[in-house]
């Protein structure tokens, strides 16, 4: 990814960095810059290198609990209010699991065991 900023007729690209990628991927979700820089910490990632899509989108993977606390959140202050819903960033990270071909470990599926000694 690319971004580029105009300079006397001279245009100049500079790479997109791992955490400026994680800021715009997460930002719907209110993550807070101190979680994306935990993400980037826990994942092993430098939030000046540029940016590795994969390895950022696996590290938001692992680290999905920062992204949950972040979106939370309720808050109430002089008559307005934020919130979230829940099922949209459910559904954030079930998009995220099926294009990394993960699983996605908010699914509670039902466990079958094996009863056969019971007969």
């Amino acid at each position: 990814m690319w971004s580029f900023a105009a300079q006397s007729n001279n245009i100049i690209y500079r790479a997109m960095t791992n955490k400026q990628y994680l800021i715009k991927y997460l930002d719907e979700l209110n993550v807070s810059e101190n979680d994306i820089e935990i993400i980037l910490l826990k994942g092993g990632l430098d939030g000046e290198a540029t940016v590795d899509i994969y390895a950022c989108d696996i590290a938001v993977y692992r680290r999905f609990s920062a992204v949950l606390k972040s979106a939370a959140k309720n808050v109430s202050e002089g008559g307005y209010s934020v919130s979230w819903n829940m099922e949209a960033v459910k559904l954030f990270y079930a998009s995220l699991c099926n294009e990394l071909g993960v699983e996605n470990v908010l699914v509670v599926r039902p466990k079958v065991g094996n009863k056969s000694d019971f007969w």
